[in-house]
């Protein structure tokens, strides 16, 4: 059964997945790695990242805070995966310096925590949303009342029948001897 709250995992899959290869991408071009990277570093990175969204559309809890975690860690994770990735095709940010500096690490964390923030957030309002939503069109729309059965009632129709054309006759004596 598809439920606004597994739609709503869903969508935080799709987010994480979608979120961390923007900031995959774009921290590494942005930290010196020039252009964006092209050919199998992009693929690499962008399968990296859509199964790590995956992962995350697939934890089920109901406890915000754990959402919240699971959300950052696989944004965290995610990013971490795709800079190795990127590495390891051969996308580095600086020849001399493989690993990133302590300002990078600090900026991919606070970006980490917010969208987790924001993507736990869109996914709890998406299933309140939905499910108020669902509730409403239970009073919103008219819906064609069902017909009242028809009762059927035992009936005796009483129809006066031809005395002389079915031969019976009358029962009783005829009138005439009667009064004689």
């Amino acid at each position: 059964m598809n439920t606004p709250k597994m739609r709503a995992r869903w969508a935080r899959g799709a987010l994480v997945g979608a979120s961390s290869a923007a900031m995959t991408l774009g921290a590494h071009a942005a930290a010196g790695g020039g252009a964006l990277p092209l050919g199998s570093s992009l693929v690499l990175a962008l399968l990296v990242c859509a199964t790590v969204g995956a992962l995350a559309g697939a934890v089920r809890s109901d406890d915000r805070r754990v959402r919240w975690l699971a959300t950052t860690s696989a944004l965290g994770g995610a990013q971490f995966l795709g800079h190795i990735a990127l590495a390891l095709t051969g996308h580095h940010h600086d020849a001399l310096v493989p690993t990133p500096g302590p300002s990078m690490i600090v900026a991919h964390i606070a970006a980490a925590v917010l969208l987790g923030g924001a993507i736990s957030a869109a996914e709890y309002l998406y299933a309140v949303c939905a499910s108020v939503l669902h509730w409403l069109r239970l009073f919103i729309l008219q819906s064609p009342r069902p017909m009242p059965r028809a009762r059927r009632r035992a009936t005796r129709i009483v129809v006066p029948r031809p005395v002389l054309a079915t031969g019976l006759g009358m029962r009783a004596p005829p009138h005439a001897t009667v009064t004689a």
